[in-house]
């Protein structure tokens, strides 16, 4: 490893203004600093923390090479990230990265960073690059464009539904919100069952909705006896967002119940100052987005993967 680091830091990444390294421990902090203000603007992108970070590149599948920084005068002035995807039945080596992002003025470390990147990965036997990227992700289709990219497929989406146009109905079935410490256990089950979370991932997951670092959730849950049948989800931002409550489709028919799951998470949210519901649609829930429009959800944002072979 150390002949593979000196070789791309002192040989093929030295430029006269700016130095490129592979991920050191210490990087994080000033990843999640220029992340955050260089999107600050941006919608339907949230910067990693740093602590967060810290917990993704101690994982023993992290590869250190995925990362790569741009310094100038010692300061980080871009990065770009990527990660190899696990192996697809068709037998092509795919990998997924996010375009750099830079301080202004940068623009060139961001052009060596993503060159340097694609040599990187395709060393490493990938063929196929997938790019996220979004009207919102300001800048990343005229990339796409740029390095001949071509749409594949949507991403997530981000659907919506104002609280004032919604009819709050009394109905017989009755969620209510869930009881820390009596549903722990269902709950922690539910979440390695439907989201193959290991034990700590599952623990810390249930810790960090009933103590949040910051905002509120509310979990409402459908008892049939002891049992949950039906769990829901519903997380009141901080202000200045706290217009905008966020919640979860119902798990693990998301369209059973759902009038009476919506009258009672519209009841809190508009008691918390919301005026809106945002649900983001990925992956498989991609299909849900039939039923939600049917019940008055607009798709309002949308991340798109674009790619192309190397």
């Amino acid at each position: 490893m150390r002949g593979f680091i000196t070789y791309f830091q002192e040989k093929e990444y030295t430029m006269s203004d700016y130095e490129i390294k592979i991920y050191e421990k210490g990087f994080e902090d000033a990843q999640a600093k220029l992340g955050t203000n260089v999107t600050q603007d941006w919608t339907d992108f949230g910067q990693t923390t740093a602590e967060q970070l810290k917990v993704y590149y101690t994982r023993d599948d992290f590869d250190p090479e995925t990362r790569l920084y741009a310094f100038k005068d010692g300061e980080l002035v871009s990065f770009i990230v990527s990660r190899i995807l696990p192996d697809a039945e068709d037998g092509i080596k795919r990998a997924q990265h996010d375009f750099p992002l830079y301080t202004k003025g940068n623009e060139k470390a961001a052009e060596l960073l993503y060159e340097k990147a694609v040599k990187v990965l395709k060393k490493k036997g990938v063929q196929v690059l997938e790019a996220r990227v979004g009207k919102g992700w300001l800048g990343t289709l005229d990339l796409a464009e740029k390095y001949g990219y071509k749409k594949a497929r949507v991403s997530f989406m981000r659907i919506e539904l104002e609280l004032d146009d919604i009819e709050v109905k009394d109905t017989e079935v009755k969620y209510e919100n869930f009881d820390p410490e009596k549903d722990k256990e269902q709950i922690i089950q539910m979440f390695k069952d439907r989201f193959n979370f290991t034990d700590e991932q599952a623990e810390t997951n249930f810790d960090g909705i009933v103590n949040p670092p910051e905002g509120w959730y509310a979990m409402p849950i459908l008892r049939e006896g002891d049992k949950i049948i039906s769990r829901g989800l519903l997380y009141i931002q901080p202000e200045p967002n706290q217009e905008n409550a966020i919640f979860r489709s119902l798990i693990p028919d998301p369209e059973k119940h759902f009038d009476s799951y919506l009258s009672m998470i519209t009841k809190i949210a508009k008691e918390k100052g919301a005026k809106r519901f945002q649900l983001y649609l990925g992956g498989p829930n991609l299909e849900q987005k039939d039923f939600f429009k049917s019940v008055g959800f607009d798709v309002k944002g949308k991340v798109l993967i674009f790619e192309k072979e190397i």
